[in-house]
């Protein structure tokens, strides 16, 4: 530390104050149970020198989720929320569906928690009397509960940061937002909100709104995933508007306004790249999926795109997906019904996948351990390089700066050695060479 920085903490420390006490420390990253999202989404963090993996939504963030109708955004977004949580004690999921759009026996359908009980207490949903006001209300509660009482709800991560302090982290909850659309202020609901204006003043007010969300987010690790549906225009006329953000194409548009997109720490799009049936390889109805990272506050978002499989009946499936993701990337060895996982003896046809993994952990533990190391490696090989590249920055910049200082040095000798004076750079002479003597 400098003297300045130890000066400063010992100098704060005295007034008590924790907003001016507190600083920033590490972040941790809940996986979503999609090995492959979690993967394209993650990164790698270096504390004192000890490299760990962070995967999945970080803690504190403010996420959301676009495609068209039929992509399973909301079916994506509930099984990862309820992944997030299910590994903690105090831990739970607030739904707030806006959308009349599914029921509870489909979310438990998708959820797979073990029981009942287990699922009432992991899971709160709620489909009447959703506004801004109420959500941010709830909001307000449940960070007010977990910051009240710091013994019940926090956890050691396991993460010494640089002066040896342990980090400590509330446990993860989860807000689910489905939709931002139909989410309106008390004032907006009762108001016409056909017109442009009414729009866009509502826009304003939920962003405020969200918001004023971020930080109660942040200090008590509520971690909310929205959603937000892409509606395309019927014009399809030669003057069609830019689209508004760069991820969109021309003609689409997504509700909230540039305010809640700007408070956002990653937007994920989805679209569907195939239609599957049972008669397909795979044996499900439902859609392979492009997840799409269009934006991140933690991750590079160039190319950062993965495979995902949506079962209509299951939701999706983190292990088919994962198989694609393979087969895409041409790692899967034979043909027919001979095809091997590397690292693994078994053969198998496609269709007979998902009934061998069921049924063969010692195949399981082979497919998942073959996938796990690939995905690692092209993280690794990710860090590497940008610690390459930063290590080159920071070599340019001592460079530059050591021949700006060799050329003032050079420069100030040749003026001493010709016992002139500095120039006036304030009024340089200009010279015209080609019309001197004009």
């Amino acid at each position: 530390m400098t003297l300045l920085s130890a000066a400063f903490r010992e100098a704060v420390k005295k007034t008590k104050d924790p907003d001016q006490i507190n600083e920033m420390t590490y972040s941790v990253s809940y996986p979503t149970g999609f090995p492959n999202f979690d993967f394209v989404n993650g990164y790698i963090q270096n504390i004192n020198g000890q490299k760990r993996f962070e995967l999945g939504l970080s803690d504190g963030s403010i996420n959301m989720i676009i495609s068209d109708s039929g992509c399973g955004k909301t079916t994506l977004a509930t099984q990862a929320a309820c992944n997030i949580v299910r590994g903690f004690e105090t831990s739970c999921v607030f739904y707030e569906q806006a959308e009349v759009g599914t029921n509870i026996q489909r979310i438990k359908n998708i959820t797979n928690f073990d029981s009942d009980e287990e699922f009432k207490k992991k899971f709160i949903v709620r489909d009447a009397g959703i506004t801004t006001e109420s959500i941010y209300d709830r909001v307000r509660m449940v960070h007010d509960i977990k910051v009240g009482n710091p013994e019940k709800f926090t956890y050691d991560t396991g993460i010494v940061d640089e002066f040896g302090k342990k980090i400590i982290k509330y446990q993860p909850t989860v807000f689910l937002i489905d939709s931002v659309k139909l989410v309106l202020s008390k004032k907006n609901a009762e108001e016409d909100y056909t017109n442009n204006l009414s729009m866009a003043q509502a826009a304003k007010t939920n962003s405020e709104y969200y918001t004023k969300m971020v930080p109660l987010c942040r200090s008590a690790n509520i971690i909310m995933i929205l959603i937000n549906h892409i509606t395309t225009d019927i014009n399809t006329g030669p003057f069609m508007k830019k689209p508004e953000f760069p991820y969109l194409k021309v003609g689409e548009h997504i509700s909230g306004g540039k305010s809640l997109v700007f408070i956002q720490n990653t937007i994920f799009r989805l679209d569907i790249k195939s239609k599957l049936s049972p008669d397909d390889g795979l044996g499900i109805t439902g859609s392979i999926v492009n997840l799409d990272v269009v934006k991140s506050r933690t991750n590079k978002t160039s190319k950062a795109r993965c495979l995902l499989v949506f079962d209509q009946d299951k939701g999706y499936d983190p292990d088919l997906s994962l198989f694609v993701m393979l087969k895409e990337e041409k790692l899967i060895e034979g043909a027919g019904a001979y095809l091997r996982i590397p690292g693994s003896d078994v053969k198998f046809a496609q269709k007979n996948f998902k009934n061998l993994l069921n049924t063969n952990p010692e195949f399981y533990n082979a497919f998942a351990s073959f996938c796990i190391n690939h995905l690692s490696s092209k993280l690794i090989d990710e860090y590497n390089a940008i610690q390459d590249a930063n290590n080159h920055k920071a070599n340019s910049s001592q460079v530059y700066l050591d021949a700006l200082k060799n050329i003032s040095f050079e420069a100030n000798s040749k003026l001493n050695k010709a016992g002139g004076t500095e120039p006036n750079l304030s009024e340089p002479e200009l010279v015209n060479e080609d019309y001197d003597n004009n």
